[in-house]
């Protein structure tokens, strides 16, 4: 079943890259260095500063679009501050169709699949998978510039599990409630399985999630391990090679255990090396980094046809090993988009309809699927036309996710935010050091 990882909350217009220390943590100084980074060359500079120890705090490029916060996080804000930078509405208007695309494919195909209508629907709408393939490479883009512009793997990290992580545990206890009803009520949650929810990887201790669409968030969260290890190690400067490694990790150990599953599936070697495939998300790294590269495209780091021939690579890979699940037409479509969205070129996608359900599209992704299919069977059950019964739950789905989204997500997030960040200020301001700027 496909389903799609939760937005970022920082795609903003541009960003500029910023390096990390060796312990992967900032001194917020008086007068913080200003960087903008616009070559590999301008890397290799920042790292040396990195590595004396000075703070970096990048500011925008001469060629960054106007009205465009020097800062990237608003006047006056610490660089601790967890507010999301500006965004880039045609990013978030592919969010939104990305959302659209799964919640159709959930209620037609996969509930026609496996739970079954009355009668004829009349029509499904199959193309989930390639929803997912565009919310991976939007994550690619997205995170990695929040990463880049916050230059602290703490506030990237903490910034992620506030939007994350509450609504999502607020959702598994709404789950246990919801899978007692009909068609869902086949197969008891035992507590191992729900503790295992817990942690937002079930798979990773051979459970499967409570709700199936959620297999996108441990594909996530596991993305997000991977780009902090890469940015912490130096490889986001060195991106080719740290890209470049795990796209040949891909290519070759995704096809072998596959071709090894049915011989030797059983053995422990076997299963450390799956263990190593989904800790470093390699059936899906090629995604996630034709969206970073397109991040280095649109801030102007590296050759552009190096970056170009590394998209190539990267989705030759990806189709390389999904076993034919996609279409290349499909992936060469998605990629057009992303990049188009990102010039913002795409006029049409900042339509205030798209935006809103951008808005909304986490709690979407996570409070559709399960509620939604105990509802289409009741409705379904009642005598109701299937048509009907689609159109009701879709927008009970998006009603709810409005609500969720406006009077409990929000709420919650803003608060937290303002604890890190207060938090955050009375950690840091007994180091914090004067430090020359760089011309």
């Amino acid at each position: 079943m496909h389903s799609a990882p939760p937005p970022s909350d920082s795609p903003s217009a541009t960003g500029l890259y910023s390096g990390p220390s060796s312990a992967c943590t900032w001194e917020q100084s008086a007068e913080p260095v200003a960087l903008a980074v616009r070559t590999s060359a301008d890397v290799r500079h920042l790292a040396r500063a990195v590595r004396k120890g000075r703070n970096v705090s990048p500011i925008v490029a001469a060629s960054e679009e106007p009205g465009q916060d020097p800062s990237g996080s608003g006047a006056g804000e610490s660089s601790s501050s967890l507010k999301p930078h500006r965004r880039i509405l045609e990013l978030d208007a592919l969010r939104a169709m990305a959302a659209i695309n799964l919640v159709l494919f959930h209620f037609t195909h996969v509930y026609a699949v496996k739970f079954g209508f009355s009668s004829p629907l009349g029509g499904e709408w199959p193309y989930g998978a390639y929803g997912v393939e565009l919310f991976f490479i939007l994550s690619g883009f997205v995170n990695s510039m929040s990463l880049m512009r916050r230059g602290k793997p703490t506030d990237f990290v903490a910034a992620r599990l506030i939007r994350i992580v509450p609504l999502f545990l607020m959702v598994i206890f709404a789950n246990l409630w919801i899978v007692t009803f009909a068609p869902l009520n086949g197969q008891p949650i035992s507590t191992q399985q729900f503790l295992a929810n817990l942690t937002l990887m079930p798979r990773v201790f051979g459970y499967e999630c409570i709700d199936p669409v959620m297999w996108t968030l441990q594909v996530e969260m596991m993305f997000y391990f991977v780009l902090v290890t890469l940015f912490c190690k130096g490889y986001l400067q060195r991106y080719f090679v740290g890209w470049g490694s795990l796209l040949a990790a891909s290519l070759v150990l995704c096809p072998a255990l596959d071709a090894a599953q049915a011989s030797y599936g059983d053995t422990s070697m076997f299963a450390a090396l799956t263990a190593v495939r989904h800790l470093l998300v390699l059936d899906f790294a090629p995604l996630f980094a034709i969206g970073f590269l397109l991040y280095m495209i649109k801030t102007g780091v590296g050759a552009k046809w190096q970056n170009l021939l590394g998209i190539v690579v990267a989705a030759g890979v990806f189709h390389s090993i999904d076993h034919g699940k996609h279409n290349p037409a499909a992936t060469a479509l998605i990629i057009g988009l992303v990049t188009m969205a990102a010039y913002g070129k795409i006029p049409v996608l900042r339509l205030k309809p798209f935006v809103a359900i951008s808005s909304i599209s986490y709690a979407l992704y996570l409070c559709h699927n399960n509620l939604g299919c105990t509802l289409l069977h009741a409705f379904d059950q009642a005598g109701l036309p299937p048509i009907v019964c689609l159109a009701i739950v879709i927008g009970f789905s998006f009603a709810l996710a409005w609500m969720v989204t406006v009077w409990i997500e929000q709420p919650i997030t803003k608060a937290l935010r303002r604890l890190y960040a207060n938090v955050s200020v009375r950690l840091r301001r007994p180091s914090s050091v004067t430090e020359p700027a760089i011309s």
